[in-house]
């Protein structure tokens, strides 16, 4: 009867612990949903059309002061020279913002979203990205490409990632440097060397593989029977002679008269 009791207490109290952590994880939720707030906002400009530098960096931070963990600025008319100009300088745009995102474990990130998409987003763990995407950097060649991922790098970001429509793309990480730097007409080329590669190391397999058989085709055949002879084709047994009529007894003439 006590051992009875003792696993019904056993059970209440482990079924009292899941109830805690299942209430625990739903107020963990509820704080991760109040936290993922999103706002969005027209892109402040200038008279003369240009992004208004100074008035997007205080609707940024006025928006992470007041909870926001993602923010984004909307303009259909965001063009490749609004991109080029967020990028630009010694201290870009996109770096400015990168830096007005706090650093204490939680994800955020702001959006500049049109003809381009530009985002920075600092990431739990700290780490600072940048990512472009409908930037025009297929006029540029390969050695270009990588020093414009790297100079943004160089103001604080741990990866940079900047790709055009046309598949041209360029990748940088603080870790390993220059990770992708290619467009599509490269990679084309390369997938063709490869596959010639390949066919050709094929083919060198089968001629290897052709010469190693050889000698044991050449062993395995055989000298070609002869051929039978051709049984002697027996002679006709001769007709038996046919039997000689007999003899006529001629009539005795000793007796003649």
């Amino acid at each position: 009867m006590l051992y009875r009791t003792t696993v019904a207490a056993a059970v209440l109290a482990a079924c009292a612990g899941l109830a805690v952590a299942q209430d625990v994880r739903r107020e963990d939720r509820g704080v991760e949903a109040e936290r993922e707030v999103e706002v969005k906002r027209p892109l402040p400009r200038n008279a003369d059309g240009t992004v208004d530098r100074a008035a997007l960096l205080r609707e940024a931070r006025a928006q992470l002061a007041a909870g926001a963990t993602e923010i984004q600025f909307r303009d259909g008319t965001l063009s490749a020279a609004d991109a080029r100009a967020l990028v630009s300088g010694e201290r870009s745009l996109l770096a400015d913002l990168a830096a007005a995102l706090p650093n204490d474990g939680i994800e955020r990130q702001i959006r500049l979203r049109g003809g381009i998409d530009a985002r920075v987003q600092r990431n739990e763990e700290g780490e600072l990205r940048a990512r472009i995407e409908g930037l025009q950097i297929g006029s540029l060649t390969a050695a270009q490409r990588a020093e414009l991922a790297q100079r943004l790098a160089a103001q604080g970001f741990d990866r940079v990632r900047i790709r055009d429509g046309a598949g041209t793309r360029v990748e940088f990480r603080a870790d390993r440097g220059i990770v992708k730097n290619e467009a599509r007409a490269e990679r084309g080329e390369r997938a063709q060397r490869a596959e010639r590669a390949e066919r050709e190391d094929h083919r060198g397999r089968h001629e290897r593989a052709e010469r190693a058989e050889r000698p044991e085709r050449l062993a395995r055949v055989e000298r070609p029977e002869r051929p039978e002879r051709a049984e002697r084709v027996e002679r006709p047994e001769r007709a038996e002679r046919a039997e000689r009529p007999e003899r006529v007894q001629r009539p005795d003439n000793s007796g003649r008269r």
